[in-house]
């Protein structure tokens, strides 16, 4: 890898044109829905939109390095690492566009390099500077080649906050969804193939990481702009692990002034497919009381949360469990068949912790409990067999079910306090 050279690499600009009909396609593509998302799916309707992150769209025909010097690409070891969008306004409901390419840096990560490329897009027939991208494309097993680390030009993700997201919302991805995505241009065998996927290291056909992107950005939307696109300033998200089409995104949402920090996991397996993104917005405007239903429920409606802090205050008289338990046990509340709050007992690392959301620091759950709100309140009163609830499918465990039962003493001091 010589990064010096590939930064003189500049490519012909490269053309894209886009009709009403091509953006509709693309936000079919990234799970629109008519009952809440018409101004994106109808050419009639009086606010008709064009969703920001369709930009990906000629930014991938314009990102195209293989002839580029001093990169030496071998397609079979490439990943799409990251990806930065930054518009500076609403997208025309159709155009003619021109997309000019720069190699940024190439970064040594030891394990691959790192390969940083900027995409500006224009009008092309006003000249209109729209919006630039930045991909971040990741070549394993290409590090080692004595380059920097770090670039002062390369747009980075930020940590997301450690406490309890501020609202949540669910989608199930359709079967069919990486076959309807592709159409946008993005027609890599990968999603699609499922010989060419085995090829690659994959059990199956992937979601595109890019369409998971896309299905985030509209939680965010929907959650914190109204739905309106024309608030998108910028959006910034690190692929973390793929996707396979028919699995539920859950996007975790949290607001910091203009700026919403989140991120996006499979709710079956339970991994973190999109990380420490963000997105920027010119205002923020919560969500019609209509669409409650898609966010975390006020926590004052998660009547569990009073449980865990009683479960707080109990574990200190509690001498020994951590010693017991060894182990990390998080509490996935529903509500109404949708996911309203975690909660994490620690009863692994030091005097053992209780806290709203996942386990931090990377730490990784032993067991994971899947029940309603109400019938946790049952159980932990005493008044709901956890046998009965388990066998009846009201509690629902993955990992190991055994820890459950080390923690008997803990509550049963929760029903001495008269919780």
């Amino acid at each position: 890898m010589d990064p010096s050279l590939a930064k003189t690499y500049k490519p012909e600009d490269a053309f894209f044109s886009y009709t009403q009909r091509d953006a509709i396609i693309y936000a079919l593509g990234v799970g629109a829905e008519v009952k809440d998302d018409l101004r994106f799916l109808y050419e009639n309707h009086d606010d008709f939109q064009v969703l920001p992150t369709y930009v990906v769209a000629p930014g991938l025909l314009a990102n195209s390095m293989t002839s580029c010097p001093g990169i030496e690409f071998d397609l079979s070891r490439i990943l799409h690492g990251e990806q930065y969008i930054e518009v500076y306004g609403p997208l025309p409901v159709e155009a003619d566009l021109r997309t000019e390419c720069r190699i940024v840096d190439v970064l040594d990560k030891g394990s691959g390099a790192l390969i940083l490329s900027n995409l500006t897009t224009y009008d092309k027939n006003s000249g209109k500077k729209l919006c630039m991208q930045q991909f971040a494309t990741f070549q394993v097993g290409s590090g080692k080649f004595g380059g920097n680390k770090t670039c002062p030009d390369e747009k980075k993700c930020v940590p997301i906050p450690e406490r309890a997201p501020d609202a949540v919302m669910e989608q199930k991805t359709t079967v069919d969804q990486a076959a309807l995505y592709r159409m946008s241009g993005d027609l890599n065998p990968l999603h699609i193939d499922p010989m060419f996927a085995k090829m690659s290291g994959f059990k199956q056909p992937i979601l595109h990481g890019l369409c998971t992107m896309g299905f985030a950005t509209r939680h965010v939307l929907k959650a914190f702009a109204n739905n309106d696109a024309s608030k998108f300033k910028a959006i910034k998200v690190r692929f973390s692990s793929p996707v396979i089409p028919g699995q539920t995104l859950v996007t975790e949402m949290w607001q910091e002034g203009n700026r919403v920090h989140f991120q996006t996991k499979v709710k079956e397996t339970g991994k973190v497919v999109v990380s420490n993104g963000y997105m920027d917005l010119t205002s923020v405007t919560a969500a019609a009381p209509s669409k409650q239903s898609d966010k975390t429920l006020p926590k004052s409606l998660v009547k569990s949360e009073a449980i865990f802090e009683q479960i707080a205050r109990e574990l200190p008289n509690q001498k020994g469990v951590v010693q017991k338990v060894k182990g990390i046990i998080v509490y996935d509340i529903m509500k109404n068949g949708k996911h309203v709050e975690y909660f994490t007992l620690d009863l692994k690392n030091g005097n053992g912790a209780v806290y709203k959301g996942e386990p931090k620091n990377g730490a990784k759950a032993n067991s994971t409990v899947i029940v309603d709100d109400d019938d946790f309140v049952k159980l932990s009163a005493g008044e709901l067999n956890s046998t009965k609830a388990y066998m009846t499918g009201k509690l629902k465990v993955k990992g190991n079910v055994m820890l459950l039962q080390k923690l008997q003493g803990l509550m049963a001091g929760l029903r001495k306090s008269k919780l």
